[in-house]
This record gives C-alpha cells, structure tokens and sequence, in this order.
C-alpha cells in the first residue's frame, strides 16, 4: 500500500516535470522567436512607428513675362494629412467632419486606398489649402484626431494684374487615371497637383521640379520630437522658371480693351512667331483653382452660354469673312488668272443662276480694280474673280493659307477649324451643295467655312513677311517651324501696298486702325452670325521705325462691321505696342 502511494507520488512529479518542461521550452522558443527570427519584422514596425517620412513638396517654376516680371509664383499654404496607422477608433469623425467639412465616408475610403496603394506609415494628403479657422480648431482638439498631420507645401499666386487666363492654365490633383497613365519620371503621389491646362499642362515636366524628404521623430501618441537624421534625406529641387513672350503691359491692355465683351485678341511678332499678347473674352479667376473650387462656381462656368471656359483665339471657330479675301487675290495675281488692271462693275448686287448675291455696300462701288477691291471689300469683284479662278482647287489654295490645320502653338485644345470640301458640302447638303451659288460665299469668307483666330492672323504674318510665317509660340527663346508659301515678290509688294491702303486712305474700311508711330497693314472683315448682330474681324500688322513688328488680330462677337469695333481696338493696341517699343 506504502510502496503503491510512493509509486503514485513518483509518477506525479514525473508528469509536472515533464509538463513543466514543455512549458520552458515553449517560452524560450517564444523568446527565440521574438528576439532572433522575428527581429527584422518588428524593428522595421518600431521604426515605423517612430520615424515618419514626409514628403515636403517642391514648388512649381515661377512664370515670367518677356521683361522677367512674374507672372505665377507660390506662396506656402497647409495641407492636412493622415497617417493611416495612427488613425484608430478613438478618432472623431463626427467632430472632424464639422469642421472640415469632409464625410466620413470619404475620410474612411481614402484611408483603405492609401494603406492600399502606398503605405500605413506615410501621411497621405486628406486636403489642401486648410484656412486658419480649420487649422486652428483641429489643433485645439488635436486627442481627438489621431493621426492628423500638418504639411506645408506650395500653391500657385497670380501677382500680376495681367490674367492671361486661357494661355497660363490651371492645376488638379492626381486621380487615379493619371497615376496610371503619368511618365515615370514625373513621380506623382497620392494627392499630389499636376498642370492640368494650358502652359501648366504643356511645359509640366519643367514646371514640376523634385520633392524633398525629410525624416521625423514621432512618439506613439504622434507628438513631433524632431528630425531624424539619414542618409536618405534630400532637399527640395525647384521647377524650371519658364519665359514667356508675353509682354504683361500689352496683355493687360488687350484685356482692357476686350472687357465686357466677347472674342479673342492675338498679338504676336511676324518675324519670329513669338506671341506678345493672348486674349480670350469671357474668362474665368485662376485664382478660383488655387483651392477646392465649389460646384455651384464650376457648374456656373459650365452652364455660361457666354462659354468662359473656352479658349477662343484657338477653339473658336467663325467666319472669316472678308480677310479670306486676300487669299483669292494672292493666287489670282500670282498664277497670272488676271492683273492689277482687271476690273469689275459693283451695283450692289449680282445675279448669278436663280440667285441674288449681295455687295455690303447696297449702292455699289462702281468700276472696281484689284487694289481697290481690297481697300473697298467689296463682294462683287470676288463673286466673279472665283469664276475666273474656277472651283476645283479652292479648298486647297486656302489651306496652302493655314486654314484647316492646327498652327502649332504651345497652347492645349487648339481646333482646326472647317475648309469644306465637295465631300463635306454633298454629305451635308445632298448632291447640290457643292454648288456654285456656295462657293460664292465661301470666296468671301461666309458660309460654312469656319476659322479660329490663330489661322486668320496667319495671312497677315505672310504679307509681313513675303511668305515666310513662323510656328506661334508662348515660350521665349523657342525654335519655331516656318511655313514658306512660294509667291512671286511682286505678288507679295502688290498685297502690302493693298493693305496699307486698307488703313492709310481716307476711304479705306480700316482708316480707323491708322496710327502715326507707324506703318499699318490691314484688312476688316465682318463675319455673318444667324444667331444675331455680325462678328467684328480686323487683322493687320504695324512696322515701326525701327523696324520693329507687331500683327495682330481682334475679333469681336457681335460688334457689328469690322471697320467698326475691330479696326478702332487695333489702333488702341498698335499705339501701346509703339509706345513700349520705341
């Protein structure tokens, strides 16, 4: 009985030693584990959770006028930032979306995408441009708000009082389209802004520049203690400056000129195709696109049927009108059709099939040769002239012009206008479009021919130049490509001497754009428009003195006769032109 409880005793302690064993065993591999194998694994979550990597944004290049006036530059403003791992279930969304205005829903969406597509550990930016108030309230309830981090980075400011709207653009934030489709190189991030129009969008690689990192010492409750020192710290790189050709005291009285109304104004210089001014009437405050722009303001733009939005010196698209009669004069003299002699009788009108087409001038000009023609514009001469010219190469003698074709300035969205072709006409119309009775109205620049501004300034570069017209372009010191139109000189003296006594000659429809600094070319034209009073075309150049060169071309929607609105708008900009440049 004895021997059978000592047995008993000794088979206990055998159990619990044994257990006991197991148990030791299991611990220190625990702590084998923790200590050895799993070292790597926890130190890089220990530093996590005390260094933070911030990316410090670099800012854009500053945008400069021809003279080195700015005309973008930066300015701080905070951002607000999350930290997905520090974000836990004490955070209040209740409070946080009263004061900044931003769901829930979204807060907690864009913290999945961000541990998703980046990392726990990197602040993500929630939203830009925090105001005072904003900052100052999540400062103040800061407990509440695990996670948050402020980050200064650089926006956009506009200190120059000329707008330049529609050629200097505006920035977006990344979506999820661009990340994906964005060069490499560009490195964009969550949050990150990118030019999105304009020469932002053009010249983005330049503007860009390289972030900085610096490292951060941050405790488990997100308290900052300073920076961590690396190796793998690097500064900000700054954006490129870009250089514009813009004059910004011609562009401000450009802009001046065109207020409160509609159009576009180009000025811009023959000889090399640098462009000086660029306006487009209505436009919008870029200044709205520096933060968050509220929906009723972008749908207010949208829905604007004076069309704000649009760019109209290269997506407007309008009748020529009567500049385009240049074109049948240039090839008519030129391929010996007729001379400077030839002359046509204007009544007012003329009676061509079962139709009546009409002069602008009701009473007639009488006897009209080919200089005054052009000085006078009148319809008459150009009716018959396209008969003597015949129909079958129109629509490519006026795209030897430009007209048709994008110009090829470094401005985003620029359309190619319409040149109809017997296809078109016949598509559009059945087999009669291509009638003669369309193509008399074509040859005066009406009908379904559409141009944009930068095509029509095209012929009066030509003029300038006898022939030689250079790629236009915003950016300074730009190599351009030259359209070269192989006219006789005599055919390019004859349409110098046609345009000047358009503006010089007391009878000339574009007297009123004459300036006494001096010597001006030019040619109105008055575009039809169904939907109400004409559109006011005049374009020309001025060649000073000192042989210095400015063209130029004004539309003004609705502003009635070219010899109107436009011409009066070209002697006010050829006189600013001559004063800055004399």
């Amino acid at each position: 009985m004895a021997g059978g409880a000592r047995l008993s005793l000794r088979h206990r302690r055998r159990i619990l030693f044994l257990i006991s064993l197991v148990l030791f065993l299991s611990i220190s591999f625990r702590f084998y584990s923790i200590q050895i194998l799993d070292y790597a694994s926890y130190s890089k979550k220990a530093a996590n959770n005390s260094v933070r990597k911030i990316i410090k944004t670099a800012p854009r290049g500053i945008i400069y006028d021809r003279n080195l006036i700015p005309i973008v530059d930066n300015r701080p403003t905070y951002g607000l930032s999350l930290i997905p791992i520090d974000v836990n279930e004490e955070f209040n969304y209740t409070l946080f979306e009263r004061i900044t205005q931003l769901p829930e829903v979204e807060i907690i969406s864009k913290i999945k995408y961000a541990k998703k597509k980046f990392s726990r550990f990197k602040p993500f930016l929630l939203k830009r441009h925090v105001n005072f108030e904003e900052r100052s309230r999540i400062e103040e309830n800061k407990l509440e708000f695990p996670g948050v981090h402020f980050s200064e980075f650089p926006a956009r400011t506009y200190p120059n009082e000329a707008r330049l709207t529609h050629v200097l653009g505006y920035l977006r934030t990344v979506t999820d389209d661009v990340l994906n489709k964005a060069d490499p190189e560009l490195n964009y991030q969550y949050g990150d802004v990118f030019g999105f129009n304009g020469l932002e969008r053009i010249y983005e690689k330049n503007l860009r520049g390289n972030d900085g990192v610096e490292f951060r010492l941050v405790d488990i409750y997100g308290i900052d203690h300073g920076k961590y020192l690396t190796d793998r710290e690097y500064e900000i790189e700054m954006g490129e400056p870009l250089i514009l050709s813009i004059d910004s005291r011609l562009q401000m009285r450009a802009e001046a000129l065109l207020e409160e109304k509609m159009g576009s104004i180009i000025c811009m210089n023959p000889q090399n195709g640098e462009v000086y001014a660029f306006v487009s009437s209505p436009d919008y405050d870029l200044k709205s696109f520096i933060g968050p722009i509220p929906q009723k303001l972008w749908d207010k733009w949208n829905k604007n049927l004076e069309k704000p939005l649009m760019n109209r010196g290269i997506q407007g698209t309008y009748p020529p009108g009567s500049i385009l009669k240049l074109i049948s004069a240039a090839y008519a003299l030129d391929k010996n059709i007729i001379d400077e002699n030839w002359t046509v009788h204007c009544n007012g009108a003329y009676r061509y099939g079962d139709r009546t087409f009409h002069c602008w001038n009701k009473n007639g000009h009488g006897h009209v040769d080919l200089t005054q023609s052009i000085k006078y514009s009148c319809n008459i001469f150009y009716y018959q002239l396209i008969q003597k010219i015949g129909f079958k190469n129109w629509s490519q003698i006026v795209s030897e012009f430009g007209f048709g074709k994008r110009s090829g300035i470094d401005i985003p969205g620029e359309k190619r206008g319409l040149v109809p072709t017997r296809k078109y006409m016949n598509d559009k119309y059945t087999s009669r479009g291509w009638g003669k009775g369309s193509l008399l109205n074509f040859v005066i620049g009406q009908g379904d021919l559409l141009a944009t501004p930068q095509q029509v300034i095209q012929i009066m570069n030509l003029i300038a130049t006898s022939g030689k017209s250079f790629e236009p372009h915003v950016k300074m010191d730009m190599e351009s490509k030259s359209l070269n139109l192989s006219f006789k000189k005599s055919t390019w003296k004859f349409l110098k001497d046609a345009t000047f006594a358009v503006v010089n000659d007391k009878d000339g429809t574009g007297k009123n754009a004459n300036s006494k600094w001096g010597a001006v070319h030019g040619k109105t034209g008055t575009a039809q428009n169904p939907h109400g009073e004409d559109h006011s075309w005049f374009s020309g150049y001025i060649e000073l003195p000192n042989k210095k060169m400015m063209s130029l071309v004004i539309i003004v929607e609705n502003g009635g006769k070219g010899s109107q609105a436009g011409a009066n708008t070209a002697r006010e900009l050829f006189n600013e032109f001559a004063t800055l440049n004399k």
